[in-house]
């Protein structure tokens, strides 16, 4: 990749497209966080947690919610990165690059996430399914948006 690819890069509206993923992607992890919380209190799942999410039983502390939204943001930079520099092998029109951009990441996360979590982890399968769908609909939402701010 050369540095004029770099210098070319429209980063107001990467930057900006990052954060509306962090939105997107707060709602929904939020509703989920809710939705499947009685795995996260369940006794016997407590030693999968990390020591940043959970240091002792109970609620995450302040220092996980916000290497989250960080790590998020950061997320959100690489997809909107990805999304305008492979836009033009997404297809022509608005639907085709984002069902493009979309079924590309469930894929690429089903192989690289899903099923080496659920051969390698100790977690209820109806969970690893929820952050698998709940990470496609995130990443559905916010590639909506990378195709309107870059147009």
């Amino acid at each position: 990749m050369s540095s004029q690819c770099f210098k070319d890069m429209p980063w107001r509206k990467v930057f900006l497209a990052a954060f509306f993923y962090l939105l997107i992607a707060f709602v929904i992890r939020q509703i989920e966080a809710f939705s499947t919380m009685k795995y996260y209190v369940m006794p016997e799942y407590w030693g999968v947690w990390s020591k940043v999410m959970m240091p002792t039983a109970g609620p995450p502390p302040a220092s996980f919610h916000l290497l989250s939204a960080i790590f998020t943001f950061l997320t959100g930079l690489v997809l909107a990165y990805f999304f305008l520099v492979t836009q033009k092998l997404l297809g022509k029109s608005f639907w085709s690059k984002v069902g493009s951009f979309t079924a590309a990441f469930a894929v690429l996360s089903l192989v690289f996430s899903f099923l080496p979590m659920y051969l390698l982890i100790n977690l209820p399968w109806v969970l690893l399914v929820v952050w698998f769908l709940t990470g496609v609909l995130t990443v559905f939402l916010g590639t909506l948006v990378f195709g309107k701010l870059f147009k």
